[in-house]
Protein backbone atom coordinates (compact mmCIF):
# COMPACT_ATOMS: atom_id res chain seq x y z
CA UNK A 1 0.00 0.00 0.00
CA UNK A 2 2.98 2.20 0.56
CA UNK A 3 3.41 2.69 -3.21
CA UNK A 4 -0.32 4.01 -3.38
CA UNK A 5 0.56 6.57 -0.94
CA UNK A 6 3.90 7.91 -3.32
CA UNK A 7 1.38 7.66 -6.34
CA UNK A 8 -0.75 10.21 -4.55
CA UNK A 9 2.02 12.59 -3.38
CA UNK A 10 3.06 12.38 -6.48
CA UNK A 11 -0.19 13.48 -8.14
CA UNK A 12 -0.88 16.03 -5.49
CA UNK A 13 2.81 17.38 -6.34
CA UNK A 14 1.60 17.67 -10.25
CA UNK A 15 -1.20 19.29 -9.88
CA UNK A 16 0.38 21.87 -7.58
CA UNK A 17 2.28 22.38 -9.88
CA UNK A 18 -0.32 22.74 -12.84
CA UNK A 19 -1.81 25.59 -10.49
CA UNK A 20 1.26 27.52 -9.80
CA UNK A 21 1.93 27.50 -13.70
CA UNK A 22 -1.47 28.95 -14.02
CA UNK A 23 -0.69 31.09 -10.94
CA UNK A 24 2.65 32.94 -12.04
CA UNK A 25 1.22 33.36 -15.89
CA UNK A 26 3.81 30.77 -17.61
CA UNK A 27 1.27 30.31 -20.37
CA UNK A 28 2.78 33.67 -21.08
CA UNK A 29 5.89 32.54 -21.86
CA UNK A 30 6.27 32.74 -25.32
CA UNK A 31 5.86 36.23 -24.97
CA UNK A 32 8.59 36.86 -22.30
CA UNK A 33 11.49 38.80 -23.77
CA UNK A 34 14.72 37.19 -23.84
CA UNK A 35 16.08 39.28 -20.32
CA UNK A 36 12.95 38.03 -19.16
CA UNK A 37 13.75 34.00 -20.10
CA UNK A 38 17.13 34.82 -18.68
CA UNK A 39 16.61 35.88 -15.53
CA UNK A 40 13.69 33.02 -15.47
CA UNK A 41 16.73 30.29 -16.29
CA UNK A 42 19.10 31.95 -13.43
CA UNK A 43 16.43 30.99 -10.91
CA UNK A 44 16.08 27.47 -12.46
CA UNK A 45 18.95 26.67 -12.11
CA UNK A 46 19.54 27.84 -8.34
CA UNK A 47 16.87 25.63 -7.59
CA UNK A 48 18.22 22.66 -9.34
CA UNK A 49 21.47 23.39 -7.58
CA UNK A 50 19.87 23.88 -4.63
CA UNK A 51 17.53 21.03 -4.95
CA UNK A 52 20.05 18.35 -6.23
CA UNK A 53 22.95 19.34 -3.66
CA UNK A 54 20.53 18.82 -0.73
CA UNK A 55 19.85 15.37 -2.20
CA UNK A 56 16.08 15.93 -3.09
CA UNK A 57 16.40 15.63 -6.97
CA UNK A 58 13.86 17.31 -9.34
CA UNK A 59 11.16 15.13 -9.44
CA UNK A 60 7.40 16.75 -8.75
CA UNK A 61 7.03 16.25 -5.04
CA UNK A 62 10.78 17.84 -4.31
CA UNK A 63 9.77 20.78 -6.55
CA UNK A 64 6.46 21.55 -5.44
CA UNK A 65 7.50 21.74 -1.70
CA UNK A 66 10.48 23.67 -2.85
CA UNK A 67 7.76 26.43 -4.44
CA UNK A 68 5.00 25.76 -1.56
CA UNK A 69 8.26 27.00 0.74
CA UNK A 70 8.55 29.76 -1.21
CA UNK A 71 5.28 30.54 -2.04
CA UNK A 72 4.40 30.62 1.96
CA UNK A 73 7.13 32.65 3.15
CA UNK A 74 6.23 35.38 0.58
CA UNK A 75 2.67 35.27 1.04
CA UNK A 76 3.57 36.12 5.09
CA UNK A 77 5.59 38.50 3.58
CA UNK A 78 2.56 40.81 1.68
CA UNK A 79 3.56 38.71 -1.47
CA UNK A 80 0.30 38.35 -3.85
CA UNK A 81 0.69 36.43 -7.44
CA UNK A 82 1.25 38.67 -10.36
CA UNK A 83 3.99 40.77 -8.98
CA UNK A 84 6.97 41.44 -11.17
CA UNK A 85 9.43 40.18 -8.40
CA UNK A 86 12.46 37.91 -7.40
CA UNK A 87 9.50 35.40 -5.76
CA UNK A 88 7.54 35.09 -9.23
CA UNK A 89 10.75 34.83 -11.44
CA UNK A 90 12.18 31.98 -8.65
CA UNK A 91 8.31 30.51 -8.88
CA UNK A 92 8.43 30.60 -12.61
CA UNK A 93 11.82 28.83 -12.60
CA UNK A 94 10.35 26.33 -10.59
CA UNK A 95 7.51 25.70 -13.38
CA UNK A 96 10.65 25.63 -16.16
CA UNK A 97 12.05 22.89 -14.49
CA UNK A 98 9.10 21.11 -13.64
CA UNK A 99 8.27 20.87 -17.62
CA UNK A 100 11.72 20.33 -18.70
CA UNK A 101 11.53 17.14 -16.58
CA UNK A 102 7.97 16.14 -17.09
CA UNK A 103 7.52 16.34 -13.35
CA UNK A 104 4.02 18.44 -14.30
CA UNK A 105 0.59 17.00 -15.08
CA UNK A 106 0.26 17.02 -18.82
CA UNK A 107 -2.52 17.55 -20.59
CA UNK A 108 -2.34 14.18 -22.11
CA UNK A 109 -2.49 12.57 -18.49
CA UNK A 110 -6.19 13.91 -18.49
CA UNK A 111 -7.84 13.37 -14.87
CA UNK A 112 -5.91 10.41 -13.79
CA UNK A 113 -2.42 12.70 -12.96
CA UNK A 114 -5.15 14.92 -11.26
CA UNK A 115 -6.79 12.71 -8.52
Amino acid sequence: MNWLAARRRRSIAQRELVLLSALIGVDAAPRWTPGRLAEIDQHAAAVRDILVLDGHGLGPIALADYARGVEDVAREGGWRPGADDWVSLRLAGVCLLAMAGGAMASIADGDAALS
